[in-house]
């Protein structure tokens, strides 16, 4: 009886080692070490920057050997900065069951890209012994990060606002695609007067296009001298303007000058910044 107990348990020893092998065996010729692979219809693709993230992986496609189609499981693993004006390098990654990946990356061009813009809230006109707040009368705007102002940056100054005077900054911002502008600014430090008139425009920082015909005059939005009655509304052909320092045909920053003399004799400036793109 020993004996037969003995042999069924050696023979059932032997079929679980048989079977194990057997198992092991199978897994190891049939374990997925391949990654899949990918395919694209183009090394350049062509989107808008109002796109969905979707759109970077058209005309995109992977296979597994194993697990058969896989491009809906395609993700955007990196986007580089801009490597040109309009372009970047996206590279893409996909895992199978067996987690094994693949990676590809091409180059996307933004067809309709433009870079940030810059937007005076306020004239550049301080006060003697007042802050010169750039981060509250300069915003940012981009077409992708939307507002981008809190990337405002202060390159360089000569500014000292315990000096009236004409001075000059440099600002900078930075998109998320690389992209840096730069915008040089003239920055007036006035006398607190209670006489001086006042030149209001429409805006104070404008974007023409290169060879645009412009009316400068066209910015101004009125004249206010306190030593004229409220009442009296002071002409606008009354402001001289000077726009000589602007030449349209040349991209860069330019600005324009409005003056006029009020009642008291002292003199109003407003200061008008082109960029010609």
């Amino acid at each position: 009886m020993l004996r037969y107990i003995r042999i069924t348990l050696i023979i059932l020893f032997v079929a679980a080692f048989l079977g194990a092998g057997a198992l092991w065996l199978y897994q190891y010729t049939h374990e997925d070490t391949s990654p899949p692979a990918f395919r694209s219809d183009t090394d350049l693709l062509e989107v808008s920057v109002t796109d969905p993230s979707e759109a970077l992986v058209e005309g995109l496609y992977a296979y597994d050997n194993m697990d058969g189609d896989l491009s809906g499981q395609i993700r955007v693993r990196d986007i580089s900065t801009l490597i040109n004006e309009t372009d970047v390098k996206v590279s893409y990654i996909v895992f199978d069951e067996a987690s094994n990946y693949a990676t590809y990356s091409r180059t996307v061009r933004y067809k309709d890209y433009s870079s940030p813009r810059f937007k005076l809230l306020r004239p550049m006109v301080f006060n003697m012994g007042d802050t010169v707040n750039f981060r509250g009368s300069v915003t940012v705007t981009d077409q992708r990060d939307g507002d981008i102002s809190g990337r405002l940056r202060l390159e360089e100054s000569n500014v000292l606002n315990s000096t009236p005077g004409t001075y000059t900054a440099r600002l900078s911002a930075t998109n998320r695609m690389g992209d840096t502008i730069y915008l040089p600014l003239t920055i007036q430090i006035v006398d607190k007067s209670a006489s001086r008139p006042v030149i209001e425009l429409t805006e104070y920082l404008v974007y023409l296009q290169q060879g645009e015909t412009v009316k400068f005059r066209r910015y101004l939005a009125s004249v206010k001298d306190p030593l004229l009655s409220g009442e009296e509304e002071i002409p606008l052909s009354k402001v001289s303007i000077n726009q000589s320092g602007v030449d349209m045909d040349s991209p860069g920053v330019y600005e324009v000058y409005y003056y006029y003399t009020g009642e008291s004799g002292e003199l109003a400036t407003a200061i008008l910044t082109v960029v010609v793109e």
